[in-house]
Parts: structure tokens; sequence; C-alpha cells
């Protein structure tokens, strides 16, 4: 479990990159309100990212022509065959069913501690490769030169999945987004167990940015 201090920091040497191939889009509800904080990702590869305030995003594709997969908690998920270079406009629809109006009122405790934490898939190692492979350094971050550790807090459900993420200690510059946009793009985690049963924990992670000349 990611417990601070022992993670490689985000550095923000530049790096030359080849020209991408990139894919643009807005996710909205059906009703046509934007949805932020949508997580859209490309079957069968790491690359993924979030929607902004706007419910707009922008993505890399891994060929001409992917299969991107949008989530967001309290929505059915979705799987769209893009081809680049072409804009997108996602609607996305809630979950409804007689049970879940039933049960909606009746909330799963969320732990604090659990016999079994919650753990990032891999562990630490991978954690560590996940925030090298994915994290940008925020422009503004760099003009200002800032750099700092941002906590973020979670709840790891009893799926694995994470929701209801926020900063609780930030940087500015841009690296509070930063962290954030990083940990809803997270693979879904080992969920925490109580009793042998999973069980819904709270947890926070530091994501560590370095800024370097």
């Amino acid at each position: 479990m990611p417990s601070g201090g022992n993670f490689p920091a985000v550095a923000a040497a530049p790096a030359s990159r080849p020209i991408a191939t990139m894919v643009a889009g807005r996710v909205t509800t059906d009703a046509g309100v934007p949805l932020p904080g949508v997580v859209v990702g490309v079957q069968g590869s790491t690359q993924a990212t979030s929607t902004n305030s706007s419910g707009e995003f922008l993505l890399q594709l891994t060929n001409d022509k992917s299969v991107l997969l949008f989530r967001y908690q309290g929505y059915r998920d979705q799987n769209l065959e893009v081809v680049a270079g072409e804009p997108l406009m996602v609607k996305m629809y809630p979950v409804t069913s007689s049970l879940s109006t039933a049960t909606s009122s009746v909330q799963p405790e969320v732990l604090n501690h659990s016999e079994e934490l919650p753990a990032f898939p891999g562990g630490d190692a991978a954690y560590s490769a996940f925030i090298r492979q994915n994290a940008v350094f925020p422009k503004e971050a760099l003009a200002r030169r800032i750099s700092g550790t941002v906590y973020v807090s979670f709840v790891v459900d009893e799926q694995g999945r994470i929701t209801d993420a926020r900063v609780i200690k930030g940087c500015g510059g841009g690296l509070d987004e930063e962290a954030l946009r990083l940990v809803r793009i997270m693979p879904w985690w080992t969920p925490g167990k109580e009793g042998g049963k999973p069980v819904r924990v709270a947890r926070t992670i530091p994501v560590p940015f370095l800024y370097k000349q």
C-alpha cells in the first residue's frame, strides 16, 4: 500500500515524445449536462485520462482505430469504437433499477482501517511505475518552479473501485488537479477485507512532484 516517502517523485525534466494520434471529445448526461471526472481509457492499453469541468477530454490513441472505455460512478460503463481525428459527443446514462432505488438510502459503512488494507494492484513498485508512466508535470508548476507532495484521500469500495477522491493537502500550480487525475484513472485496487469479507475503506496516498532544472 502506498504510504509516503518511498516512491520516486514525478520529475519535471523535459522529455521528447513522438507525435501522437489524438482524439478529443465531450461527455454529458442524457440531458446534455457536462460530466467532469469521467475516466476515459483505451481498451488494451494503459492510456487513460479524465474529463475536465466542461466534460471535455483529449486522449492519445494506440492506433488509428481504437475502442474507448468510459467509466463514471453511478452511470453505465460505455465502450465506443473511434477513429482518430473525429471529435466525439458521448452521452452517459445513470444506473437505475428497483433494487438500487430501494436501497439507495442505505450506504455501507466506510472504515478508516481494516484487517486487510486495500492495495494497489502489484504493490508499491507497480504504484511507482504507474505514477512515472502517467503523470504530466503541469505547465504552471514548471513556470513557477513549484514542487511538493499532494495528498489525496478516497474510498476503495468492495469491488476495488476508487470513489470520492479529493485533495486534502495540496501544493497549487496545477499539481493538485494532476494528482487527482492520476488517482481517478488508477486501475481498480484489491479491496480491503474485514472478517474475510470485502469492505469499503478510506485511504490517503501521497503523490510527489519534484521540480528539476
